[in-house]
């Protein structure tokens, strides 16, 4: 047996004690813990169920694995995942990494914030704050069994981190009844709330640079001429410091690459050092061995940038995606290169990705003249290498460079990593389709 949260639904009214005694225990100025709320809207055909949860310090924690700073810790004699403020760097990835919406960034102190299970308190013998304040007993704190089954809630996220929280029901989900029912049968449900991008486009940037700058190299490889090394280390060292832009401590990101051992995203940054200073060797040298080898080390740069991705949504929409910047990369290369026969091949894979990502994403995050434009632009770079006409002029190789960076501006639409707010907003439609089908 272990310690964790105990959560029983059907007692739960929603008064918010549980938010309001957190943040007046620990003095702060932001919410831990959320109330999500399944039907808010009040669907007739639906149940109305209320969720209190905040941080479920969990057995294997995404955020502790994920951060590439190494800011989280467990505290071994209570079990809670805490968090050392002068060691985050303020990259967001572990608000990526937690499907339970538990990391929350704090725009004062740029760093991020969460539950700290009131640990100083259960030292001292005493429960969190949250579980005290409960007015109805729906949320408590004690023994739980080392492998929780909850399933109780079919859109709390099923992962295999094992939270540290047990779901309780004493009843089966009732669905509301409004008198007369005919009057709501056309009730509209909200759908997800329009994507914003604002807050990635250093990040759009970084991995869109690097993407074109190891395409330059393996160019340069396959036509036995030096790329420019003004052009390629200004797309290198700018890349860089676009990815600063996205940290809430700059100076701090030196603490990026402290936990390799665990951490995708410390992972990616230590081999996009490695290839910068690698690459830059091999220009300077012209050495064809160390040009194979900067080569080499961007494509394996491109492969972790796209697993920093799908590690945290994994559905096929992303894994398959166009945008993904290890097909994009081979792509541009076979396009500086000349090559007919492997471009037309990751042409038509790209296009095929791109039809399916319009076929299978249910929820339209961009309007779709912007996808089609995109496929234009591939359409007449790809039409211009294979006739010869005004290939390889600036205007067609610009044509295909904004052509790929909309594709992967695309991806960052499209990109939509597992997460508890998306499981509520998708089951209560899936509901209400699947209602409107019957």
């Amino acid at each position: 047996m272990r310690n964790g949260f105990i959560f029983n639904e059907n007692y739960c009214v929603g008064c918010q004690a549980c938010i309001a005694a957190c943040v007046l225990e620990n003095g702060w100025s932001f919410q831990p813990r959320c109330l999500y709320t399944f039907n808010s809207g009040a669907h007739p055909s639906l149940p109305l169920t209320n969720l209190s949860l905040a941080c479920n310090h969990c057995e294997k924690p995404a955020c502790l694995d994920g951060c590439p700073a190494g800011t989280f810790f467990r505290d071994s004699d209570t079990g809670a995942i805490l968090i050392d403020e002068k060691k985050c760097i303020g990259c967001n990835y572990c608000k990526w990494k937690c499907p339970y919406d538990a990391p929350k960034y704090d725009y004062v102190k740029r760093v991020i914030v969460k539950c700290n299970l009131c640990y100083s308190g259960l030292t001292e013998g005493r429960i969190p704050a949250c579980t005290s304040a409960c007015p109805t007993g729906a949320l408590g704190f004690g023994e739980i069994p080392e492998k929780v089954d909850n399933k109780n809630l079919s859109w709390f996220p099923d992962t295999n981190m094992n939270p540290a929280i047990k779901l309780q029901t004493n009843r089966r989900p009732v669905t509301l009844r409004i008198i007369p029912e005919r009057s709501f049968d056309t009730v509209i449900v909200e759908e997800k709330d329009k994507k914003n991008i604002a807050g990635e486009w250093s990040l759009i940037g970084f991995s869109f640079l690097v993407t074109v700058s190891v395409a330059m190299l393996i160019s340069s490889l396959m036509n036995g001429i030096l790329t420019d090394k003004v052009l390629f280390l200004s797309l290198v060292i700018s890349a860089g410091c676009l990815s600063l832009a996205h940290l809430g401590k700059i100076f701090r990101a030196w603490r990026a690459v402290t936990n390799i051992k665990r951490s995708l995203l410390s992972r990616e940054i230590a081999i996009y050092l490695a290839y910068l200073f690698i690459s830059a060797a091999a220009l300077f040298s012209g050495y064809s061995l160390l040009i194979l080898a900067a080569s080499l080390t961007g494509l394996l740069l491109l492969i972790v940038i796209d697993n920093v991705y799908t590690s945290s949504d994994n559905r096929r929409i992303i894994i398959l995606h166009s945008g993904q910047t290890f097909l994009t990369g081979l792509l541009i290369a076979s396009f500086l290169s000349g090559m007919i026969y492997p471009f037309v091949f990751i042409a038509a894979i790209k296009l095929i990705s791109t039809i399916y990502t319009i076929t299978k994403n249910n929820v339209v995050t961009t309007p779709f003249w912007i996808r089609f434009f995109r496929i234009a632009l591939l359409i007449i770079a790809g039409v211009s290498l294979l006739t010869g006409i005004s290939y390889p002029e600036p205007v067609i190789i610009i044509i295909f460079l904004v052509g790929e960076f909309i594709d992967r501006i695309l991806f960052y639409y499209d990109f939509n990593p597992l997460n508890i707010n998306t499981l509520i907003t998708e089951q209560i439609n899936s509901a209400i389709n699947e209602k409107k089908r019957d």
